[in-house]
């Protein structure tokens, strides 16, 4: 219960008892009535003002991650090497199959933000298919992320989808929602790392 609603019935108990010990029940009523009208608006403020608080978290915390997602785009582009001749490799062809599918599961996800994010981790995911490209061979650590990585991200669409189809995920409320969007976001950062990997071991082919 609202701590202003509770503050109007203490303080309606308060006045009811000094009003009969006091020998003025004809004014009970009158008390009541200025009661209401100094609590009800301040509640009324309070709640407005603590929704407004909560959409400028909201709205903060989606710059910041914004903010942060464009700078793990700018290092994974810097990182793709532009000099070197671009092949398609088995892993490269096969990883963008499955990005293809991901891409596609990902356009029939009813939550936009969690849609969005696949989105954008599928953009992602090709970033890492054209450093494999720009590679002159395919290391153990492309063929993982194709077979294990995007495999990965696969399953989890197709776990999400499992889900959707239960009455209490229909329901959840947006911190459960938000919680599956950062499940999700935990692939941006093991596809970096996996670019790194590519990186490194390209560079003892």
């Amino acid at each position: 219960m609202n701590k202003f609603a509770l503050a109007f019935l203490f303080g309606t108990g308060v006045l009811l008892a000094l009003s009969k010990f006091l020998g003025a029940d004809e004014m009970a009523p009158a008390y009541v009535a200025a009661l209401m009208l100094v609590i009800l608006p301040i509640a009324l403020v309070y709640d407005l003002d603590k929704r407004k608080s909560l959409d400028d978290e909201r709205a903060m915390a989606i710059l910041r991650e914004a903010h942060n997602l464009n700078i793990s785009r700018k290092e994974f582009k810097s990182k793709i090497p532009k000099n070197s001749p671009r092949r398609e490799s088995s892993a490269a062809f096969e990883g963008a199959a499955k990005v293809g599918a991901a891409r596609s599961m990902a356009a029939m996800v009813r939550k936009p933000r969690l849609r969005e994010k696949i989105l954008e981790i599928c953009d992602f995911a090709d970033m890492v298919l054209e450093t494999i490209r720009r590679m002159p061979y395919d290391t153990p650590a492309a063929v993982a992320f194709s077979e294990n990585h995007l495999s990965k991200l696969t399953e989890a669409l197709e776990r999400c989808f499992e889900m959707s189809h239960r009455e209490d995920y229909k329901r959840a409320p947006e911190s459960l929602d938000a919680k599956e969007i950062e499940c999700f976001s935990i692939f941006i950062a093991a596809f970096k790392k996996q670019q790194e990997n590519i990186l490194i071991e390209g560079k003892h082919c």
